[in-house]
């Protein structure tokens, strides 16, 4: 299996909002990313296909409260922009987020009067079996990347 590993229903940031990988397979579609001055765009995303059937997959959830499914395979890019494969990754692990504040910038959460510092990431709250799911596998033009819709960055195939 490649290092792009998507579950069916794992949403990607398209310009029309959130979609599932599986509702875009065949198509060629505008996708969320990043490029290499670290600037968040709009790139084409490729072949988009079924790589694999009920296979095996993980659940990451992040501090957002968001949370997606991925094969154990699937590489993200955790803070300073180095590749993990979702198996690797450890609750607390910081990850590339599609926004944030500056690190360090003092910030409150809503509801609370206690201020936080921005780490610039999202960290990873919880990494548990995420049941099987059908894998899909793609490429992104130029960057090699996306967005999931739960914010955080990952490498395309």
């Amino acid at each position: 299996m490649a290092d792009c590993a998507v579950a069916a229903d794992t949403k990607v940031e398209t310009p029309e909002g959130g979609l599932t990988i599986k509702s875009l397979a065949g198509k060629a579609v505008a996708v969320f990313t990043r490029d290499g001055n670290g600037r968040v765009r709009f790139r084409m995303m490729r072949d988009i296909k079924k790589a694999a059937e009920q296979h095996p997959v993980l659940k990451i959830t992040l501090e957002n409260g968001m949370s997606f499914r991925v094969g154990a395979e699937q590489v993200l890019f955790k803070k300073g922009m180095v590749e993990a494969p979702a198996v690797g990754l450890r609750v607390g692990d910081a990850l590339v987020p599609a926004f944030h504040f500056p690190e360090g910038y003092q910030f409150h959460v809503d509801g609370s009067h206690e201020p936080r510092a921005s780490s610039a990431s999202l960290r990873v709250t919880a990494i548990e079996p995420g049941g099987t799911a059908d894998l899909y596998t793609f490429g992104v033009d130029k960057t090699a990347c996306f967005f999931v819709s739960a914010g955080v960055l990952c490498k395309a195939g």
